[in-house]
């Protein structure tokens, strides 16, 4: 069987949400970005900051779609230098939030308007996610007879749609945390640095990547 114009087949469906699933359920660095924007800015951020992440995945999943994963995949100085520049963001992010741990509390609003470009800054300075997913996807085309662009597309929205609400479970989560604890200055600040060391780790997994 298949959907309409695009001709997915019906039949790797169950097969390719379940792997997604698993795939959401290891912690990986979009996991840990979204407990320390969560535990930093809240539940608004943590909103925003899942909505930037899907935006820098469906990126990667057009430019996928469209092949230049074989293009990154044989140009690794543009891969590392995208990933340096990420891992240069997170730095910078992890001095800012550690430097500010504690300090008194800005209005929501304040606190989470940069999360989106945060997000998405930190997911598409991971050429990484590229390469996966030009490994990831192509397996799951099926025997349907059609478009295989259209196809990879409509499998990388179904990713982005699952991949956004565990995104948006998890930043929930760790903001329902830190609005409890919003007047306790000292756990915050606890909070806060965790959340800095969180990003000074992600930095390093990307410059580790860059040196291998």
């Amino acid at each position: 069987m298949s959907i309409g114009y695009i001709s997915i087949d019906l039949g790797v469906l169950p097969a390719f949400i379940a792997a997604v699933i698993v795939l959401l359920l290891v912690p990986g660095p979009d996991m840990a970005f979204m407990v320390a924007a969560g535990l930093r800015n809240g539940r608004s951020g943590a909103t925003r900051a899942a909505l930037g992440v899907t935006t820098g995945v469906s990126v990667y999943v057009v430019l996928t779609a469209l092949g230049l994963g074989v293009f990154l995949a044989a140009a690794p100085a543009v891969a590392d230098a995208i990933r340096m520049g990420g891992a240069a963001y997170l730095l910078y992010l992890a001095w800012v939030t550690w430097r500010s741990s504690g300090s008194p509390l800005e209005p929501s609003t304040a606190r989470s308007a940069d999360m989106f470009r945060r997000g998405f800054i930190v997911n598409i300075s991971n050429p990484k996610i590229m390469l996966f997913f030009t490994a990831f996807l192509p397996q799951f085309l099926g025997d349907a007879a059609g478009n295989p662009v259209l196809q990879l597309l409509m499998l990388g929205l179904i990713l982005q749609i699952l991949g956004l609400l565990a995104d948006l479970g998890i930043g929930y989560a760790a903001g329902a945390i830190r609005d409890r604890l919003l007047q306790r200055t000292r756990v915050r600040m606890i909070l806060e640095r965790l959340a800095a060391t969180v990003y000074g780790a992600l930095a390093t997994a990307l410059l580790a990547d860059t040196i291998q």
